[in-house]
């Protein structure tokens, strides 16, 4: 899971990902950072959709020391209707994370899975908290609204 998040992080941080990205988005991670010696931590999320026999989605946060990121896997060819242009991570009172990187991935197989990776800043203290991920599409229609979001601690 570690090697996925790298090139988000690497291109969040402005570093450009080419065919030596795990070692580059390592180094530049470590260098900045935003890794430690724990890695990256990660969490599945229940939500209302995952506990039916057959989910929407599956959700899965994932932690470093300096960042948090949110994964969405849709199974088969489903994925959400339009194209994700912005997302928010936002808590109680307003509280709001600083979204770094948002990337759609598309199924590249009848087998492959659709994801959605969302990645923003965050503290230990702010990583601590429960937050609410909003995708929209670039008419600012709301593509999906999923609260309860936790991340795992380190």
């Amino acid at each position: 899971m570690l090697l996925l998040l790298i090139p988000l992080l690497a291109a969040a941080h402005g570093g450009v990902c080419d065919e030596d990205c795990a070692s580059a988005g390592l180094t530049a991670m470590l260098s900045e950072d935003l890794l430690d010696q724990k890695g990256v931590r990660a969490l599945e999320v229940k939500t209302s959709e995952a506990t039916s026999s057959d989910p929407m989605f599956q959700v899965r946060t994932f932690r470093s020391v300096l960042r948090v990121a949110v994964q969405l896997e849709f199974p088969g060819r489903t994925s959400l209707p339009g194209k994700v242009s912005k997302a928010s991570l936002s808590g109680p009172k307003q509280q709001a994370l600083r979204v770094v990187a948002t990337r759609q991935l598309d199924p590249t197989s009848e087998a492959g899975t659709a994801r959605i990776i969302v990645e923003a800043e965050a503290t230990v203290l702010e990583a601590g908290g429960v937050y609410t991920l909003e995708l929209q599409d670039p008419e600012g229609t709301r593509l999906l609204v999923l609260p309860g979001v936790r991340f795992p601690s380190l």
